[in-house]
């Protein structure tokens, strides 16, 4: 067996579907099932089970997956390693972050602070997958490190460790003419009858939301869905409201609106960082996961 068997067979096994796998890997369906095909018969075992035209990763193939995967961590951790002994003092991080607007303040922190460390910033949204990893996204799955709310929206499946950075208080944001707008707090089964301004259906934070006004007991009526950079421009209209955290009230982003703090019922969103279990970390991983843990627990 060679690296290039291992690779395709790696990814194949992250996706098991074989036209999405040759896709990734820039070859033909075909060159992906012959190297599979040589592998198998090298190994002597079937490493997938065939169901109709999909396949799934069986017995075998789950084996050999666990031993691939670290295959390929420690080569990604030799390739880290090897750069920063060329480079020392310096480096680049990549992060995946559901909602990069929101900090901004950190980030520009953190550029301030190190200049000399790049960062790839990526924005990936748990809730398209409610078993995200890391994989699957060729965007975000060899990522440093995840920045999302915790929950049964991300699985870690063992591979990633996480650290709560801080938990977000939840908000009403309305109009300043909403008849809410002078309100110190609110019970949110106030708001039953309200139109909502909603994040797109399926979203973590949608279905955050959603979850938070059922225990209220209602279901939101949802008037526009748009992402989280346009639900506070949509609050010019003075009937309508939005559910936001305190951190997007930190970043700026609902400025110009009123943020009502919710009293019933008692909620906020934690939010966490994410990063690989196994590998080498980086003097420039080590350097950022401190520098975030120190800023978020001055935000607390």
């Amino acid at each position: 067996m060679d690296l290039l068997q291992l690779k395709y067979f790696s990814a194949l096994a992250k996706s098991q579907h074989l036209n999405r796998t040759a896709e990734e890997m820039l070859v033909t369906p075909s060159a992906v099932s012959a190297s599979l095909a040589r592998l198998e018969k090298e190994l002597g075992v079937k490493l997938f089970d065939r169901v109709g035209r999909n396949i799934r990763l069986n017995q075998y193939g789950k084996i050999l997956s666990k031993y691939t995967d670290q295959v390929f961590t420690a080569l990604d951790s030799a390739k880290t390693e090897l750069r920063e002994a060329q480079n020392p003092g310096k480096g680049s991080i990549t992060v995946a972050i559901t909602n990069p607007n929101l900090w901004n303040k950190a980030l520009h922190a953190f550029y301030t602070a190190y200049p000399e460390i790049f960062i790839s910033l990526t924005a990936f949204d748990t809730g398209s997958n409610q078993l995200y990893s890391g994989h699957g996204d060729p965007l975000v799955q060899h990522a440093d490190f995840y920045i999302a709310a915790p929950g049964a929206t991300i699985h870690t499946d063992g591979s990633l460790e996480s650290e709560i950075l801080f938990y977000s208080q939840v908000l009403l944001a309305v109009s300043p003419k909403h008849r809410f707008a002078r309100r110190k707090s609110i019970d949110l089964a106030e708001a039953r009858d309200e139109w909502f301004v909603n994040s797109p259906y399926k979203t973590s934070f949608r279905t955050f939301c959603d979850n938070l006004c059922q225990q209220a007991g209602f279901t939101p009526k949802s008037r526009i869905e748009c992402d989280y950079m346009l639900r506070p421009r949509m609050l010019i209209n003075e009937n309508m409201v939005c559910l936001a955290t305190s951190l997007g009230r930190q970043s700026g982003l609902y400025e110009g609106t009123v943020m009502i703090p919710i009293e019933k019922p008692p909620c906020s969103r934690p939010q966490a960082i994410y990063w690989r279990a196994k590998g080498y970390q980086s003097q420039a991983n080590q350097v950022f996961k401190e520098f975030l843990l120190n800023y978020c627990r001055k935000m607390m």
